[in-house]
């Protein structure tokens, strides 16, 4: 049974993510900051094939903690992510550092710890990304922007870094997720990116030799 390392699993996405993996039949390790209660239904449904940790990604003492406890795994996906939506005036240097400590330092640090079994495994390393990155420009995500699109580097030199390893990032679209404050009226209106889709695109990512690239998914 494959070893999977998710990140935000409390999340939209990852909680998702994580009932997506383990009903394929992945021992997912299940990271979250804050609330628990999401990730406690789901090891309560899968108590054989899941645990929890509650971890804040940005500490490296913590990773190298972590690291220690659980041993090496198969497969990381990076799918913790923090936001700061506010106009250019009210942003300044803390926001931006914040988002992207969170958002690309925590990859970082993952990767360095873990990167090396993947490698040797050809295994694999999933970030999740944001379409964002692509062609998308608005100065009230610029924290967030900035941080994926550090992912994205990221992504592309661990891919030549750990050549054995499969490192992809999805940069995708709008998620319907607790990040979005936005009014029912006018999210009944946004074409979200259904999690299914996503989670089927995680799968060809771990079902195909893929590698070094940035995938788009609208």
């Amino acid at each position: 049974m494959k070893k999977i390392l998710l990140t935000g699993a409390s999340g939209g996405l990852g909680t998702h993510l994580a009932n997506y993996l383990l009903s394929s039949g992945y021992y997912v390790y299940m990271l979250y900051h804050h609330d628990k209660t999401s990730v406690m239904n789901i090891m309560n449904k899968y108590p054989n094939t899941s645990s929890i940790y509650e971890i804040d990604i940005t500490n490296e003492e913590e990773i190298k903690a972590l690291h220690s406890k659980i041993g090496d795994i198969d497969i990381l996906i990076n799918c913790a992510g923090i936001d700061h939506v506010s106009e250019l005036e009210d942003k300044n240097m803390e926001t931006l550092v914040n988002v992207f400590k969170v958002n690309t330092g925590g990859p970082f640090l993952l990767i360095k710890y873990f990167g090396k079994h993947i490698n040797e495994v050809k295994g694999n390393i999933i970030n999740i990304s944001s379409d964002n990155t692509i062609d998308q420009y608005d100065e009230v995500t610029l924290e967030y922007d900035i941080s994926k699109s550090g992912l994205n580097m990221l992504t592309k030199i661990c891919a030549r870094t750990l050549p054995n390893a499969h490192v992809n990032a999805l940069a995708i679209g709008w998620l319907d997720t607790k990040m979005n404050n936005i009014p029912d009226d006018i999210k009944s209106e946004i074409k979200f990116v259904p999690f299914t889709k996503v989670c089927d695109e995680i799968n060809e990512c771990l079902t195909n030799d893929d590698t070094d690239l940035i995938i788009t998914i609208r």
